[in-house]
């Protein structure tokens, strides 16, 4: 018998509160409804679906700096890359940010984008603390050439290391790296680079080594919160924050890297670290003791594109070291 008035507004009520509950259990079971009834959604991906989806493999281009940019492309794209890390110095070109020369820069580019091969970052190492004041200069210059004219290069991301107070190099540490007035003085260096960054739309990408300034995850994270730029970023390349000791930590390290910094990460870079006498050698991808498969999970899970670039090797050595670090995407 049909009901009337309130019993059956009350019934209706009951009915959609039911359904709606019977739905969002479902929801819950990874089920969506179509036409008549539910059916399974398809499956989130998995970390290893991400990690051969999103990282892409490159190269730093100074390891074929000996042939003609054309020659180099070529090969660059036969190797398997599909990105490079700019260095603009081969056999017949070069570009020199201090002195820029436009005509070099475009033919450059222009080998690459016929073999269809991305500029993933510009080069744009130097010592941002250099106590070598002409040193120094010559550094910012080449920068500043950089983040006003990267459109040149059709890439925003510029690299640079965080720098040492040893007037011999950059990559041996001093003991005021290690001091308040060291980081004060490299803080503010990022702070004015990346305010000429964001006039430009640029990225200063940050890459942390024990024996700079900004040495550790404490540092790096400290400098993020001091200069909150969108235009200050990192490099993420887990060797360099390994001293010695800490390779007995390597999992709980890579954990908090990526727990604190991950965030930051526009850049990625693949090579290996391995004690040594003096600290640690960084050798190349597989030859070292870095936990590859718990690497690339955790870049994986940052869930966006990345250029994964391969460094520190010789030309004789690309084929070992590339097949190595895609052997270890099946891993993840």
């Amino acid at each position: 018998m049909e009901q009337t008035g309130a019993k059956a507004s009350m019934s209706r009520r009951a009915w959609l509160k039911a359904a709606g509950a019977g739905a969002a259990i479902l929801a819950g079971q990874g089920c969506m409804f179509l036409g008549d009834g539910p059916v399974q959604a398809p499956p989130k991906p998995d970390l290893k679906t991400k990690a051969a989806r999103n990282l892409k493999l490159g190269i730093m281009s100074g390891v074929y700096a000996s042939f003609p940019v054309d020659e180099a492309a070529r090969r660059i794209r036969e190797d398997g890359f599909s990105n490079v890390v700019l260095e603009s110095q081969f056999a017949d070109v070069k570009f020199d940010a201090a002195k820029p020369d436009w005509d070099a820069a475009r033919k450059i580019v222009t080998a690459l984008d016929k073999q269809e091969i991305r500029v993933a970052g510009l080069f744009g190492y130097y010592n941002v603390i250099d106590p070598v004041t002409e040193r120094r200069r010559h550094g910012e210059q080449r920068m500043e050439c950089l983040l006003n004219n990267w459109k040149r290069f059709g890439q925003p991301i510029i690299s640079t290391e965080t720098g040492s107070f040893n007037p011999q190099s950059e990559f041996s540490d001093h003991p005021d790296n290690y001091t308040e007035k060291g980081y004060i003085a490299c803080r503010d260096a990022f702070a004015r680079l990346a305010r000429m960054a964001e006039k430009t739309g640029a990225i200063v990408a940050i890459e942390v080594y024990w024996r700079n300034v900004i040495d550790s995850i404490e540092r790096a994270e400290r400098l993020f919160k001091d200069v909150p730029s969108p235009s200050l970023k990192l490099t993420m390349d887990p060797c360099n924050y390994y001293r010695k000791d800490d390779l007995a930590r390597m999992q709980p390290m890579l954990d908090e890297m990526f727990k604190r910094l991950g965030k930051q990460t526009v850049l990625a870079h693949a090579k290996d670290v391995k004690a040594a006498a003096e600290g640690t050698d960084l050798p190349a991808a597989g030859q070292g003791v870095l936990d590859y498969p718990l690497y690339l999970r955790h870049l994986a899970a940052l869930d966006k594109e990345l250029d994964l670039v391969i460094e520190h090797l010789q030309l004789k050595d690309v084929a070992r070291a590339r097949d190595y670090v895609k052997s270890q995407y099946a891993r993840v």
